[in-house]
Protein backbone atom coordinates (compact mmCIF):
# COMPACT_ATOMS: atom_id res chain seq x y z
CA UNK A 1 0.00 0.00 0.00
CA UNK A 2 1.29 3.46 -0.86
CA UNK A 3 1.86 5.96 1.93
CA UNK A 4 -0.68 8.23 0.24
CA UNK A 5 -3.43 5.60 0.53
CA UNK A 6 -2.42 4.82 4.11
CA UNK A 7 -2.65 8.52 4.97
CA UNK A 8 -6.15 8.61 3.46
CA UNK A 9 -7.21 5.70 5.71
CA UNK A 10 -5.78 7.50 8.74
CA UNK A 11 -7.65 10.70 7.87
CA UNK A 12 -10.88 8.73 7.35
CA UNK A 13 -10.38 7.08 10.75
CA UNK A 14 -9.94 10.46 12.45
CA UNK A 15 -12.93 12.00 10.64
CA UNK A 16 -15.28 9.09 11.35
CA UNK A 17 -14.28 8.94 15.03
CA UNK A 18 -14.73 12.71 15.32
CA UNK A 19 -18.22 12.36 13.81
CA UNK A 20 -19.06 9.85 16.56
CA UNK A 21 -18.02 12.43 19.18
CA UNK A 22 -20.56 14.91 17.81
CA UNK A 23 -23.28 12.27 17.46
CA UNK A 24 -23.02 11.69 21.22
CA UNK A 25 -23.17 15.45 21.68
CA UNK A 26 -26.55 15.57 19.90
CA UNK A 27 -28.11 12.58 21.69
CA UNK A 28 -29.36 14.52 24.75
CA UNK A 29 -30.81 17.25 22.52
CA UNK A 30 -33.02 14.70 20.75
CA UNK A 31 -33.71 12.66 23.91
CA UNK A 32 -31.76 9.66 22.65
CA UNK A 33 -31.10 6.93 25.22
CA UNK A 34 -27.34 6.54 24.81
CA UNK A 35 -27.21 2.94 26.04
CA UNK A 36 -29.98 1.79 23.68
CA UNK A 37 -28.32 3.61 20.77
CA UNK A 38 -25.02 1.89 21.59
CA UNK A 39 -26.65 -1.54 21.73
CA UNK A 40 -28.39 -1.12 18.36
CA UNK A 41 -25.19 0.39 16.99
CA UNK A 42 -23.54 -3.04 17.27
CA UNK A 43 -26.38 -4.65 15.30
CA UNK A 44 -25.91 -2.14 12.48
CA UNK A 45 -22.13 -2.60 12.62
CA UNK A 46 -22.68 -6.28 11.79
CA UNK A 47 -25.18 -5.35 9.06
CA UNK A 48 -22.64 -2.90 7.60
CA UNK A 49 -20.08 -5.71 7.49
CA UNK A 50 -22.67 -7.93 5.77
CA UNK A 51 -23.31 -5.33 3.06
CA UNK A 52 -19.57 -4.67 2.64
CA UNK A 53 -18.72 -8.36 2.18
CA UNK A 54 -21.85 -9.32 0.28
CA UNK A 55 -22.24 -12.30 2.61
CA UNK A 56 -23.02 -12.86 6.28
CA UNK A 57 -19.73 -11.89 7.97
CA UNK A 58 -19.79 -14.23 10.97
CA UNK A 59 -18.88 -17.61 9.47
CA UNK A 60 -19.68 -21.09 10.79
CA UNK A 61 -16.03 -21.81 11.60
CA UNK A 62 -15.57 -18.52 13.47
CA UNK A 63 -14.42 -20.31 16.63
CA UNK A 64 -11.54 -21.89 14.69
CA UNK A 65 -10.10 -18.52 13.63
CA UNK A 66 -6.90 -17.45 15.40
CA UNK A 67 -8.46 -14.08 16.19
CA UNK A 68 -11.62 -15.46 17.86
CA UNK A 69 -10.27 -15.04 21.45
CA UNK A 70 -9.32 -11.46 20.53
CA UNK A 71 -12.84 -10.83 19.21
CA UNK A 72 -14.38 -12.18 22.44
CA UNK A 73 -12.12 -10.00 24.58
CA UNK A 74 -12.60 -6.90 22.44
CA UNK A 75 -16.37 -7.29 22.18
CA UNK A 76 -16.60 -7.51 25.97
CA UNK A 77 -14.23 -4.57 26.42
CA UNK A 78 -16.05 -2.40 23.89
CA UNK A 79 -19.35 -2.38 25.74
CA UNK A 80 -18.00 -2.61 29.31
CA UNK A 81 -15.48 0.21 28.79
CA UNK A 82 -18.23 2.36 27.30
CA UNK A 83 -20.30 1.97 30.45
CA UNK A 84 -17.32 2.86 32.64
CA UNK A 85 -16.69 5.92 30.44
CA UNK A 86 -20.33 6.96 30.88
CA UNK A 87 -20.05 6.60 34.67
CA UNK A 88 -16.76 8.53 34.71
CA UNK A 89 -18.24 11.39 32.67
CA UNK A 90 -21.30 11.48 34.94
CA UNK A 91 -19.33 11.50 38.19
CA UNK A 92 -16.05 13.23 37.27
CA UNK A 93 -17.07 15.35 34.30
CA UNK A 94 -16.48 15.36 30.55
CA UNK A 95 -12.89 16.57 30.87
CA UNK A 96 -11.71 13.66 33.01
CA UNK A 97 -13.55 11.11 30.85
CA UNK A 98 -12.14 12.45 27.57
CA UNK A 99 -8.58 12.82 28.83
CA UNK A 100 -8.41 9.38 30.40
CA UNK A 101 -9.84 7.73 27.27
CA UNK A 102 -7.31 9.35 24.92
CA UNK A 103 -4.38 8.94 27.33
CA UNK A 104 -4.60 5.26 26.46
CA UNK A 105 -1.66 5.95 24.14
CA UNK A 106 0.53 5.73 27.25
CA UNK A 107 -0.18 2.00 27.31
CA UNK A 108 -0.53 1.17 23.62
CA UNK A 109 2.53 3.12 22.46
CA UNK A 110 4.67 1.69 25.28
CA UNK A 111 3.49 -1.81 24.27
CA UNK A 112 4.35 -1.23 20.62
CA UNK A 113 7.82 0.09 21.43
CA UNK A 114 8.86 -2.54 23.97
CA UNK A 115 6.98 -5.64 22.78
CA UNK A 116 7.44 -5.09 19.04
CA UNK A 117 10.76 -3.26 19.11
CA UNK A 118 9.42 -0.28 17.20
CA UNK A 119 11.97 2.44 16.62
CA UNK A 120 12.40 5.25 19.12
CA UNK A 121 13.94 8.61 18.30
CA UNK A 122 14.19 11.91 20.11
CA UNK A 123 11.68 13.42 17.67
CA UNK A 124 9.16 10.62 18.26
CA UNK A 125 9.46 10.98 22.04
CA UNK A 126 8.93 14.75 21.77
CA UNK A 127 5.94 14.12 19.51
CA UNK A 128 4.35 11.69 21.98
CA UNK A 129 4.93 14.14 24.87
CA UNK A 130 3.36 16.91 22.75
CA UNK A 131 0.39 14.60 22.03
CA UNK A 132 -0.14 14.00 25.76
CA UNK A 133 0.04 17.73 26.44
CA UNK A 134 -2.40 18.40 23.58
CA UNK A 135 -4.93 15.90 24.94
CA UNK A 136 -4.84 17.48 28.41
CA UNK A 137 -4.81 21.15 27.33
CA UNK A 138 -7.49 20.79 24.64
CA UNK A 139 -9.89 19.25 27.17
CA UNK A 140 -9.00 21.58 30.05
CA UNK A 141 -12.00 23.73 31.07
CA UNK A 142 -11.38 27.45 31.45
CA UNK A 143 -12.75 27.37 34.95
CA UNK A 144 -12.46 24.43 37.29
CA UNK A 145 -16.22 23.81 37.54
CA UNK A 146 -15.60 20.11 37.98
CA UNK A 147 -12.98 20.42 40.73
CA UNK A 148 -15.49 20.78 43.58
CA UNK A 149 -17.40 17.70 42.45
CA UNK A 150 -14.21 15.67 42.05
CA UNK A 151 -12.86 16.74 45.44
CA UNK A 152 -16.04 15.47 47.10
CA UNK A 153 -15.85 12.05 45.44
CA UNK A 154 -15.04 9.00 47.62
CA UNK A 155 -11.44 7.99 46.95
CA UNK A 156 -12.37 4.45 45.89
CA UNK A 157 -14.30 5.83 42.90
CA UNK A 158 -11.04 7.02 41.35
CA UNK A 159 -10.77 3.45 40.11
CA UNK A 160 -13.24 4.32 37.32
CA UNK A 161 -11.08 6.91 35.49
CA UNK A 162 -8.14 4.51 35.86
CA UNK A 163 -10.29 1.72 34.37
CA UNK A 164 -11.15 3.96 31.39
CA UNK A 165 -7.45 4.48 30.67
CA UNK A 166 -6.57 0.80 31.08
CA UNK A 167 -9.59 -0.48 29.13
CA UNK A 168 -9.03 1.92 26.22
CA UNK A 169 -5.33 1.03 26.16
CA UNK A 170 -6.02 -2.71 26.08
CA UNK A 171 -8.49 -2.22 23.21
CA UNK A 172 -5.83 -0.44 21.15
CA UNK A 173 -3.23 -3.08 22.01
CA UNK A 174 -5.50 -5.98 21.02
CA UNK A 175 -6.48 -4.33 17.74
CA UNK A 176 -2.79 -3.82 16.99
CA UNK A 177 -1.94 -7.43 17.89
CA UNK A 178 -4.59 -8.80 15.54
CA UNK A 179 -3.36 -6.60 12.69
CA UNK A 180 0.25 -7.74 13.18
CA UNK A 181 -0.85 -11.37 12.87
CA UNK A 182 -3.57 -11.07 10.21
CA UNK A 183 -2.88 -11.92 6.58
CA UNK A 184 -5.11 -9.10 5.32
CA UNK A 185 -5.62 -5.65 6.75
CA UNK A 186 -8.96 -4.73 8.32
CA UNK A 187 -10.42 -8.25 8.37
CA UNK A 188 -14.19 -7.64 8.05
CA UNK A 189 -15.08 -11.03 9.56
CA UNK A 190 -13.04 -10.24 12.67
CA UNK A 191 -14.54 -6.76 13.03
CA UNK A 192 -18.08 -8.09 12.58
CA UNK A 193 -17.46 -10.82 15.17
CA UNK A 194 -16.18 -8.46 17.87
CA UNK A 195 -19.14 -6.14 17.27
CA UNK A 196 -21.42 -9.18 17.36
CA UNK A 197 -20.04 -10.19 20.79
CA UNK A 198 -20.57 -6.66 22.10
CA UNK A 199 -24.08 -6.67 20.65
CA UNK A 200 -25.05 -9.97 22.31
CA UNK A 201 -23.89 -8.68 25.70
CA UNK A 202 -25.69 -5.38 25.11
CA UNK A 203 -28.97 -6.96 24.02
CA UNK A 204 -29.00 -9.33 27.01
CA UNK A 205 -28.56 -6.32 29.31
CA UNK A 206 -31.20 -4.31 27.43
CA UNK A 207 -33.67 -7.23 27.51
CA UNK A 208 -33.24 -7.45 31.29
CA UNK A 209 -33.92 -3.72 31.59
CA UNK A 210 -37.05 -3.99 29.43
CA UNK A 211 -38.43 -6.99 31.33
CA UNK A 212 -37.84 -5.36 34.72
CA UNK A 213 -39.34 -2.07 33.56
CA UNK A 214 -36.11 -0.11 34.02
CA UNK A 215 -36.12 0.93 30.37
CA UNK A 216 -38.59 1.43 27.53
CA UNK A 217 -37.77 0.77 23.89
CA UNK A 218 -38.13 3.90 21.73
CA UNK A 219 -37.80 3.84 17.93
CA UNK A 220 -35.65 6.98 17.71
CA UNK A 221 -32.97 5.13 19.71
CA UNK A 222 -32.89 2.47 16.97
CA UNK A 223 -32.45 5.14 14.28
CA UNK A 224 -29.66 6.76 16.29
CA UNK A 225 -28.05 3.35 16.67
CA UNK A 226 -28.23 2.77 12.91
CA UNK A 227 -26.43 6.05 12.12
CA UNK A 228 -23.87 5.45 14.85
CA UNK A 229 -23.33 1.83 13.78
CA UNK A 230 -22.43 2.55 10.16
CA UNK A 231 -19.92 5.24 11.14
CA UNK A 232 -18.52 3.18 14.01
CA UNK A 233 -17.96 0.17 11.75
CA UNK A 234 -15.93 2.14 9.23
CA UNK A 235 -13.97 3.97 11.94
CA UNK A 236 -12.59 0.61 13.12
CA UNK A 237 -12.03 -0.64 9.56
CA UNK A 238 -10.03 2.47 8.66
CA UNK A 239 -8.00 2.35 11.88
CA UNK A 240 -7.12 -1.32 11.39
CA UNK A 241 -6.19 -0.76 7.75
CA UNK A 242 -3.83 2.01 8.86
CA UNK A 243 -2.31 -0.23 11.55
CA UNK A 244 -1.94 -3.08 9.10
CA UNK A 245 0.43 -1.39 6.64
CA UNK A 246 3.85 0.05 7.14
CA UNK A 247 3.59 2.68 9.84
CA UNK A 248 4.41 1.81 13.43
CA UNK A 249 1.58 1.69 15.96
CA UNK A 250 3.62 4.17 18.02
CA UNK A 251 3.08 6.58 15.10
CA UNK A 252 -0.51 5.74 14.10
CA UNK A 253 -2.17 5.66 17.54
CA UNK A 254 -0.92 9.03 18.87
CA UNK A 255 -1.75 10.76 15.58
CA UNK A 256 -5.19 9.14 15.53
CA UNK A 257 -6.04 10.06 19.13
CA UNK A 258 -4.67 13.60 19.07
CA UNK A 259 -6.19 14.15 15.62
CA UNK A 260 -9.65 13.33 16.97
CA UNK A 261 -9.16 15.67 19.93
CA UNK A 262 -7.82 18.54 17.81
CA UNK A 263 -10.39 18.22 15.01
CA UNK A 264 -13.25 17.97 17.54
CA UNK A 265 -12.09 21.18 19.22
CA UNK A 266 -11.84 23.07 15.91
CA UNK A 267 -15.27 21.91 14.70
CA UNK A 268 -16.81 22.80 18.06
CA UNK A 269 -15.32 26.29 17.78
CA UNK A 270 -16.04 27.11 14.15
CA UNK A 271 -19.36 25.31 13.60
CA UNK A 272 -20.91 25.27 17.07
CA UNK A 273 -19.37 28.51 18.36
CA UNK A 274 -18.07 26.85 21.50
CA UNK A 275 -15.59 28.95 23.46
CA UNK A 276 -11.98 27.82 23.58
CA UNK A 277 -9.71 29.21 26.27
CA UNK A 278 -6.10 30.19 25.65
CA UNK A 279 -5.00 26.85 27.09
CA UNK A 280 -7.39 25.04 24.72
CA UNK A 281 -5.87 26.87 21.74
CA UNK A 282 -2.39 25.97 22.95
CA UNK A 283 -3.60 22.36 23.09
CA UNK A 284 -4.82 22.55 19.47
CA UNK A 285 -1.43 23.94 18.39
CA UNK A 286 0.33 21.22 20.38
CA UNK A 287 -1.82 18.66 18.57
CA UNK A 288 -0.59 19.92 15.21
CA UNK A 289 3.00 20.01 16.46
CA UNK A 290 2.79 16.45 17.80
CA UNK A 291 1.46 15.16 14.47
CA UNK A 292 4.34 16.83 12.60
CA UNK A 293 6.97 15.53 15.02
CA UNK A 294 5.66 11.95 15.04
CA UNK A 295 5.12 11.88 11.27
CA UNK A 296 8.65 13.07 10.47
CA UNK A 297 10.22 10.81 13.10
Amino acid sequence: MSQKLQLIYLLLSVCSSTTIVFLFKFFPRYEIDTFQAIVFNYLFCVLSAWVTLGAFPIEADVMDQFWFPYALALGTLFISTFNVVAFTVQKFGVTVGAVMQKMSILLSVTWAIFMHAEGVSGMKILGILAAIAAIILTNLPEKSEESTTIDSMPKWQYIFPATVLIGSGIIEILLFEVETKAETSGDINFIATLFGVAGVIGFITLLFQLITGRSKLVFRNVIAGAILGVINFFSIVYLMKTLGYGWDASVVLPINNVGIIGLSALIAYFLFKEHLSKLNWIGVLMAGLSILLISFS
